[in-house]
């Protein structure tokens, strides 16, 4: 198993970053904090996490429903006030599709489409379902944003809470989190398993696929681990011994802006990226 310090990146595909970027900070409460070109880094204020958004031009593909980040808001009314104000926005925004809120997964949620060809949740969790084991379910914020952050539409994410991928295999794909990435499961049931950092309360809603739909490796999560050497101890064992723990595919080490990393595919073709900052 790599000694991961945290779960540190998500790593989303777009088409234009022009269109996509307002969904982040006008629809989610997100803040742009890096931009150059070809590639965005956004920040939720009450999340450690970052999304990097990477602009693929026009033909970049639809992403399945399975595959999403979630932004959690504080009272489960506001899902209905989300709903209305993005569905009266639509045209604006360039949303090609919202679904009515439904509960599903113990949150009460609604789901749309952005103009980059990928699906958005913004969601409810009853904090009270911490108290039954769910820890995912309390609160991602320590002091709450106030409406005057985000105001004039009758909600406010408080953070990105989640992402989402698919698996084939749950027995397989769970003891691959745990033994050889170093996650932790958090909950889950027959229809998803809950994974994170032990250090971080963000988490990935692993959905087992009736009909896959593979991602390309830009659509990724990041495990940082503590130094380039242990990138570079993590790449030989994976060398030696992948196939064996389910890799799939393995990238080669590279450094970009004193930053190490490679990337690898696990025994689901997802895509996963060990990386260091610079010693």
């Amino acid at each position: 198993m790599i000694q991961t310090i945290g779960l540190t990146h998500g790593h989303y595909e777009c088409r234009s970053l022009d269109q996509t970027l307002p969904i982040f900070t006008d629809l989610l409460a997100a803040e742009i904090v890096e931009r150059k070109e070809g590639q965005a880094i956004v920040k939720h204020p009450n999340t450690d996490w970052l999304l990097v958004v990477h602009e693929a031009g026009a033909d970049a593909p639809e992403k399945p429903h399975e595959n999403h980040y979630g932004f959690r808001v504080a009272d489960h009314k506001e899902i209905d006030a989300a709903f209305a104000y993005i569905k009266a926005h639509k045209e604006k925004y360039g949303i090609t599709s919202i679904t009515p809120p439904h509960a599903a997964h113990f949150a009460y949620s609604v789901y749309f489409v952005e103009p980059g060809g990928n699906y958005l949740e913004i969601e409810y969790y009853n904090p009270k379902g911490a108290d039954q084991g769910k820890s995912f379910a309390a609160p991602h914020w320590r002091t709450p944003l106030t409406a005057d952050r985000f105001p004039g539409r009758g909600y406010l994410p408080q953070a990105m809470s989640h992402g989402t991928m698919q698996c084939d295999d749950e027995v397989a794909s769970r003891r691959f989190y745990t033994e050889v990435l170093g996650l932790e499961i958090v909950g889950g049931g027959k229809t998803s398993t809950y994974i994170r950092h032990p250090s971080t309360p963000w988490y990935i809603v692993v959905l087992p696929g009736r009909k896959r739909e593979y991602l390309r490796p830009v659509n990724r999560y990041t495990l940082k681990v503590a130094s380039p050497g242990a990138v570079a101890q993590a790449h030989r064992e994976f060398a030696a011994n992948g196939k064996k723990i389910g890799i799939t595919e393995l990238r080669d080490v590279e450094e970009q802006s004193g930053q190490v990393s490679f990337i690898l595919g696990d025994l689901d073709k997802n895509w996963w990226e060990i990386s260091s900052d610079a010693s």
